[in-house]
């Protein structure tokens, strides 16, 4: 098998840019580039074969053939199949830190972000949902390295919610905190809940967490 070319270079968040940047800065981003596509090239398969296959019938070998690159190259990007899973969870909250900076920048009414966002985990979860699962079991575990990841999402969903208590347009008698609990209460009823979720769409998601989203929000409005 001819191994797809993948730089050997160790991945840098803080670098991912510099592929934009002219003179002499272009053959290294260059660089950058085909390492941050050998990377997500990394995590699409291995989402892809822990959900066909489960998590634990999936080797690593199979995610590098899969892949179209060596052992050795994997092993570069991730140590361990535990790895891939941050990595998939880290990716999966970087979708909602863009959408939160980028695609709802313009959104004045928190309420309507915070809805956007929990249909996007939803929708999300739609895609992988044995692995999101097993994703999410693990991060309630403060000794999980996944565990990083819930707390940035209950860090997100805390400063929507404050947003909207601000705005008026939640309880203010309520602390934040507890707020948040609710909405992440409405993301587990659909990962854990939904009996069917594995048959849904990502249109049918969103609207089911839409319709609950409207049932709990009528009873949390400030009156």
């Amino acid at each position: 098998m001819e191994e797809t070319v993948c730089y050997n270079l160790s991945y840098n968040k803080k670098t991912r840019w510099r592929v934009w940047n002219g003179g002499k800065d272009m053959k290294q981003g260059r660089r950058e580039l085909n390492k941050l596509q050998c990377r997500d090239r990394i995590l699409k398969m291995s989402r892809r074969l822990f959900t066909a296959k489960g998590y634990g019938n999936t080797t690593i070998e199979d995610i590098a053939a899969a892949a179209e690159i060596s052992k050795a190259t994997l092993y570069n990007y991730f140590s361990s199949k535990e790895d891939l899973l941050q990595g998939i969870a880290d990716a999966a909250m970087e979708e909602i830190r863009l959408l939160v900076r980028e695609g709802l920048r313009e959104e004045k009414d928190a309420l309507a972000k915070l809805r956007r966002v929990m249909e996007t985990l939803a929708a999300d979860a739609a895609r992988y949902v044995a692995l999101t699962r097993r994703i999410f079991y693990l991060n309630v575990s403060p000794e999980s390295e996944l565990h990083g990841a819930r707390a940035e999402l209950l860090e997100i969903l805390g400063h929507l919610v404050r947003e909207a208590q601000e705005q008026g347009k939640l309880r203010r008698d309520l602390p934040t905190e507890e707020l948040v609990e609710v909405f992440l209460g409405i993301y587990l009823l659909a990962l854990m809940g939904w009996e069917d979720m594995e048959h849904c769409t990502e249109d049918v998601c969103r609207r089911r967490v839409g319709r609950v989203m409207d049932q709990v929000l009528a009873g949390l409005a400030e009156t």
